[in-house]
């Protein structure tokens, strides 16, 4: 969709540093398991387990600002019709708008 830019960056760094972390913990989760039990005897959840889901929630947040799930992109507002413009678009929209000389000119005349 060509839709992140550069202002999208620090969002997008974000999103992978979530991503990283969930990813992490999550395969520690797959190794050790989830819960361990302390020297007192009691279970306990690792921290990996509220890691990787802090994370996961980043993540969602994250996706839900960029567009990048499919409920997301539905609520972007962006005109999608196929209708796009060729080559430098910024120069093509402003192409038809006259120079200041020529104003100047044509109240001259």
């Amino acid at each position: 969709m060509g839709l992140l830019t550069e202002v999208d960056m620090a969002a997008f760094a974000g999103y992978c540093q979530a991503y990283a972390r969930w990813k992490e913990a999550e395969e520690f989760i797959t190794k050790h398991g989830s819960i361990l039990k302390t020297a007192s005897g009691y279970i306990q959840q690792i921290p990996q387990v509220s890691i990787a889901q802090q994370n996961l929630k980043q993540m969602r947040n994250f996706c839900s600002e960029l567009g990048l799930s499919p409920s997301a992109r539905s609520r972007l507002n962006i005109n999608n019709t196929g209708n796009t413009i060729e080559g430098d678009a910024m120069s093509e929209l402003l192409g038809n708008i006259p120079k200041a000389e020529e104003l100047l000119r044509r109240d001259d005349d």
